[in-house]
């Protein structure tokens, strides 16, 4: 049966370390945990403002595994209220495996649209009701050489297909010695219809080819708190016409960022691929 693409719209956030000021992370400030609070809230209330299809987080959702329970419920009951599927791709600082933050208490309990990916291969998960098929993989930090999107799979589906990652784009000025490497041509192999890309505190576009839209929606709020990187999510437009658009949208109220005037990116071209 033929998969009819319709159009959709997704929040997209990332690194927004919930948990960084609470009791057991070492640097606790109520302040800025009521504030950081303040934010996801407002992320949420982002979502329903825009009526969401459906809400991608690649990673760094939490902040370590000793985050307070309040924090995890906070957590589960704002998905509940957003009410639409929201896919965690969880990160370097979120990852599955022993002692992961994700089994800490039954967030899914709380809110039963809520997915969460466990496979460090990577895994799909498909929602019919939007024609849509996410894959991702799951840090573990057991794989020093994890790469994101190392050894794809087939497409294999008609309708909208949405890939995410956490880790680090290598563009010409890049810093090779960070971890977690996303080149250009993993980003093609993808052959996928958006990247929704985290890891980085700065929203940006990068270069993927014609086939995909790749972009990081930066960071809430920068844990380099007077930094003044951050403060955006994305909305990212799928029409079955039209393609894929994105906007930066404020958590504080400034003007919205267009498709065309978000930062890009380009790749670097010297650098060598390994795939795993």
């Amino acid at each position: 049966m033929d998969i009819q693409k319709k159009p959709l719209k997704i929040l997209h956030t990332s690194d927004i370390h919930l948990g960084a000021y609470d009791k057991k992370s070492g640097r606790f400030s109520n302040e800025k945990k009521m504030l950081q609070e303040a934010h996801f809230i407002k992320i949420i209330d982002l979502g329903i403002e825009h009526d969401v299809d459906a809400f991608l987080i690649p990673g760094d959702l939490f902040d370590n595994a000793r985050v307070d329970n309040e924090t995890l419920e906070l957590f589960a009951n704002q998905i509940k209220r957003l009410g639409v599927p929201t896919i965690v791709s969880p990160g370097n600082h979120d990852h599955v495996g022993p002692g992961s933050v994700y089994d800490r208490i039954d967030l899914f309990a709380i809110a039963d649209n809520l997915f969460v990916m466990r496979n460090e291969s990577g895994e799909p998960i498909i929602i019919d009701e939007l024609s849509l098929k996410i894959w991702g993989k799951a840090h573990t930090e057991e794989l020093p050489d994890f790469r994101p999107f190392s050894n794809p799979p087939e497409r294999a589906y008609d309708g909208w297909y949405i890939c995410m990652g956490h880790g680090h784009y290598i563009h010409p000025n890049a810093l090779q010695r960070h971890s977690f490497h996303i080149s250009c041509k993993e980003i093609l192999e993808l052959n996928c219809d958006y990247v929704a890309l985290g890891h980085w505190e700065q929203f940006t576009r990068v270069e993927g080819g014609d086939k995909a839209v790749a972009a990081y929606s930066g960071a809430p709020e920068s844990l380099a708190y007077e930094s003044g990187i951050g403060g955006r999510v994305l909305i990212v437009n799928l029409h079955p016409q039209n393609g894929v658009t994105l906007s930066a949208v404020s958590i504080n109220g400034e003007p919205v960022i267009n498709h065309k005037d978000i930062p890009y990116l380009y790749a670097d071209k010297e650098y060598e691929y390994t795939a795993n």
